[in-house]
């Protein structure tokens, strides 16, 4: 293979040698780069691991079945890197599941990572992370600035303090453990679930999925919780400060954290509660269409 420039369009074999012969091919790209690159990954793999290190470079390691090819390269060919950006194909599904990748980055990168079905592990980024996913896992364990997660099928499980976090799927759950500052959760059919952390801005949205939060609350977050039919769950501790608005139309509110019953909803149908520690505090707002409502202790 004769040597040739970088470029946008290059193509994977200008990277590393290989051949659609073999019964698998290995990945490994090394550059240097400035310590907030972005990094574009795509197309047909089954693991992609994602690494932060304390190196101003990038290193994409990993392999590919046999028929399996990658497109890419850097924005800049001279100098540091700013920007690499990758592209997967697969002749079909078994050569898919042959895919998988490593990519460790500066902490400070933004890494895009767009796949159909497959497991995405990530730590020790405090940049950005874009993952979206058909089928599969993410895992994401760092605390970057912004976090956007989508998914269809796939599980979403969060560990550590995403500033700001937007995650979304359709059948998938979604798990937060950790400290938030600005966090969207939505989901149609999937399970929330929020603990062992502290959430200072947060909407959590499902419409028939359940919603259980035993987080922490600072004494000026403000919580929102929204559900069709899916039921809500919210546990604080007793003396929490904390200020509560809940209602529902056609489901039921069980209080367990205070002395204030429910009583009947506009015109007579559902239910409402406001109940407040006295001391002001976090503002939690609970709306339920048919879903039932738990207040409880931790």
């Amino acid at each position: 293979m004769r040597n040739r420039l970088l470029t946008l369009t290059l193509t994977f074999a200008a990277l590393v040698p290989w051949s659609t012969a073999a019964a698998q091919q290995k990945v490994d790209i090394h550059r240097s780069c400035t310590p907030t690159v972005s990094v574009r990954l795509g197309g047909a793999m089954s693991s992609v691991k994602i690494i932060a290190w304390d190196r101003d470079s990038i290193s994409l390691t990993g392999v590919l079945a046999s028929g399996s090819k990658m497109d890419g390269g850097p924005y800049n060919v001279t100098g540091p890197v700013t920007g690499m950006k990758f592209f997967v194909e697969a002749i079909d599904e078994t050569a898919l599941l042959g895919n998988k990748l490593e990519l460790r980055v500066p902490r400070n990168a933004r890494v895009w990572i767009k796949a159909g079905s497959a497991d995405i592990e990530a730590s020790g980024v405090t940049g950005g992370l874009d993952l979206n996913i058909v089928g599969g896992s993410v895992r994401v364990n760092a605390k970057p600035r912004e976090l956007i997660v989508e998914s269809m099928d796939g599980s979403v499980t969060v560990s550590g303090s995403p500033g700001y976090a937007r995650l979304k799927t359709a059948t998938g759950d979604v798990t937060l453990q950790g400290n938030g500052e600005d966090v969207t959760i939505t989901t149609v059919s999937g399970a929330i679930r929020v603990s062992e952390g502290t959430v200072e801005r947060g909407r959590f949205e499902s419409v028939t999925g359940p919603i259980v939060f035993t987080g922490d609350l600072p004494r000026r977050g403000d919580l929102r919780f929204d559900t069709h039919s899916g039921s809500i769950e919210v546990r604080m501790p007793r003396q929490a400060s904390v200020e509560i608005d809940a209602a529902t139309v056609t489901g039921t509110i069980e209080n367990a954290w205070s002395n204030a019953r429910p009583i009947a909803g506009r015109e007579g149908r559902g239910m409402e509660l406001g109940t407040s520690s006295g001391m002001g505090g976090a503002r939690v707002l609970v709306r339920s269409f048919k879903g039932n409502v738990r207040l409880g202790t931790k």
